[in-house]
């Protein structure tokens, strides 16, 4: 007996030692990290996605409406054909209309299902195509239970509780397709969780790497926190999108339980820009909430400012000058970069943009940066591991203007070695800062050697 008590007590004082040393570790890591990117104390989401912010292209802005497998997969050729897959654009993600409706039809399971005169092999056909290019395949659902699957009272997999069982009946949740097709889910009933895991599951067996759930609110934290518990466990590495306009009153929530959450409405501009995808106003509508979001940004967990339309310049609406500042954001705010334009319709300037590795490195560098004061003339930053800074000049005006930048405002003195990150060519030296002269609408994006 004696011997069995020495045997715990060792395992105990291991056991004991082991969180200690862990323990250790962390507090040196947050000891290390500069105070101004420590604003959130709630864990990321701990699915090991996305640690850099994803990249790729959506159906929604060019295709919308009216999806298909030939179209989807015209676009998944051009990501590879242009070059864009191998930068890191490889997510194709299928969002809204591409199912039947939910209030009349639902599989055996419940789950929506797919409109095969779009999608004829369903989502794994296509999934399985995708996968077989290199790239990675995203699917769309909103929240809740089909009323399909609650009138026909379908069984919940690995239960004896039925679909009606688990639903609100009379409360809608939000979609966007077919209007009042979901009803709500209430969580305290015993096959609510079980619902939600078996549908993860059947899309992990389906080959889908991304989820996307539309019209979440505060409201549906439940369904987030259900979903992101179902996709850890379903067999296969998702990474869980949030969409759209969320509360930044709840971000360690998203922040918690998801991948990436959408920080505002569509940047579409819809009719208020007839034949083109965005306009300025749209675009430049996201610096205030940028800046507002930033500091809840890290690795596997990222602001989502909506899709990036650079690749078309006739499409996309915007002067080669405005595509530049409209990816320079986007880079700074270490967001997503999906792009929603006709990649049929790829220009050269759009292309450089997109496939530029010294901005696409300020993307990937697991910061969002801050912005030093609002107004037309703005200044955002962010210091890097290596101890350089990355510094972005953005004039939101109509007519050119000189922007500037004193090091002591960023922590630093003396003179720095300037390199613009757009073409790579030296800006020279500043000391105890810099200033320069940006075009209406343009950007400058530098580097502050260490």
């Amino acid at each position: 007996m004696t011997n069995l008590q020495g045997l715990h007590m060792n395992k105990w004082k291991i056991g004991m030692l082991i969180i200690l040393v862990c323990c250790s570790v962390a507090l040196a890591g947050m000891q290390n990290t500069p105070a101004v990117y420590a604003a959130s104390t709630a864990p990321q989401e701990s699915n090991g996605q996305a640690l850099t912010p994803f990249k790729g292209w959506s159906t929604w802005n060019f295709i919308g409406k009216d999806p298909t497998e030939a179209k989807v997969l015209q676009q998944a050729q051009m990501l590879v054909s242009s070059g864009l897959a191998k930068a890191g654009y490889n997510y194709v993600l299928l969002d809204d209309f591409y199912y039947l409706n939910p209030t009349t039809t639902v599989d055996a399971n419940g789950y929506w299902a797919t409109d095969t005169s779009k999608f004829p092999g369903g989502l794994a056909a296509l999934a399985s195509k995708l996968h077989a290019m290199g790239l990675k395949f995203g699917a769309y659902l909103t929240p809740g239970v089909p009323v399909a699957a609650v009138n026909k009272k379908t069984k919940i997999e690995g239960t004896s509780d039925t679909a009606n069982q688990i639903a609100v009946v009379g409360k809608y949740e939000k979609n966007y397709n077919y209007h009042n097709v979901n009803y709500y889910i209430d969580y305290s009933k015993p096959g609510a969780q079980a619902f939600i895991n078996g549908w993860a599951k059947e899309l992990a067996s389906e080959g889908v790497d991304f989820l996307k759930m539309d019209g979440v609110g505060t409201f549906d934290i439940p369904d987030v926190q259900a979903w992101a518990t179902a996709l850890k466990n379903s067999g296969r590495g998702i990474v869980f999108d949030l969409s759209n306009d969320l509360s930044i009153s709840d971000a360690t929530t998203w922040q918690a339980n998801s991948n990436a959450w959408r920080t505002q409405g569509d940047v579409e501009c819809y009719g208020g820009c007839p034949g083109n995808l965005v306009s300025w106003s749209s675009v430049s509508s996201r610096f205030n909430s940028a800046a507002s979001w930033a500091k809840y940004a890290e690795p596997g967990a990222w602001n989502d400012l909506d899709a990036m339309d650079v690749a078309d310049g006739s499409l996309d609406g915007l002067t080669n000058t405005e595509r530049q500042t409209y990816m320079t954001l986007w880079a700074m705010a270490a967001a997503p970069m999906y792009m929603g334009d006709d990649l049929t319709k790829l220009d050269s300037y759009g292309k450089s943009l997109l496939t530029n590795s010294r901005v696409l490195a300020v993307d990937n560098s697991g910061k969002a940066a801050q912005r030093l004061a609002s107004g037309n003339s703005q200044v955002w930053w962010k210091k890097n591991s290596n101890g350089t800074y990355t510094v972005a000049f953005f004039n939101l005006a109509s007519s050119s203007a000189k922007i500037s930048v004193s090091w002591s405002s960023l922590g630093f003195s003396g003179t720095r070695a300037l390199t613009n990150l757009w073409t790579n060519g030296s800006l020279g030296n500043g000391t105890n800062g810099y200033s320069a002269s940006v075009a209406s609408h343009g950007t400058l994006l530098f580097n502050v050697a260490a």
